[in-house]
């Protein structure tokens, strides 16, 4: 399941980013910080909060949950806030803290706060066509 969302996990598996984090908590003592982007049906049924749950009970960390916007050319979609809100209580049964962000960046078709390409094709277009104008003198 998870290859498919994090393609990197064949590189970097689950066990070695734990063992890493495990590493990094116990030398710094410092809170680490999950970033959970919920896709609805793929990653934010009860199933997968008690996986993430066990995965990181008694870990020092904080999981912020971050619903999915809708975004051009990947077919998943938000989760419902009934889903969300499932999500989280969850996490709390397994004593994990975390907070679900606010959507931003649903304008812009950013998935979770991260830009799309056509976004950044589009302000390219328009510098390059800027830049014509200033060179051609209108």
């Amino acid at each position: 399941e998870r290859n498919k969302l994090i393609p990197i996990n064949k590189r970097w598996p689950i066990a070695d980013l734990m063992e890493a984090i495990r590493y990094y908590i116990a030398q710094t003592n410092r809170r680490i910080t999950f970033e959970w982007a919920l896709i609805h049906g793929q990653n934010d049924t009860l199933q997968q909060a008690q996986k993430l749950g066990e995965l990181v009970q008694g870990l020092l960390c904080h999981v912020n949950l971050i619903p999915l916007n809708p975004t051009a050319g990947f077919a998943g979609g938000p989760s419902s806030l009934e889903r969300v809100e499932a999500f989280q209580q969850e996490l709390a049964r397994y004593g994990v803290s975390s907070t679900v962000r606010v959507r931003r960046g649903i304008d812009i078709q950013a998935g979770c706060g991260q830009l799309r390409d056509r976004v950044l094709r589009e302000a390219e277009a328009e510098k390059l066509r800027i830049d014509v104008q200033v060179q051609s003198g209108e």
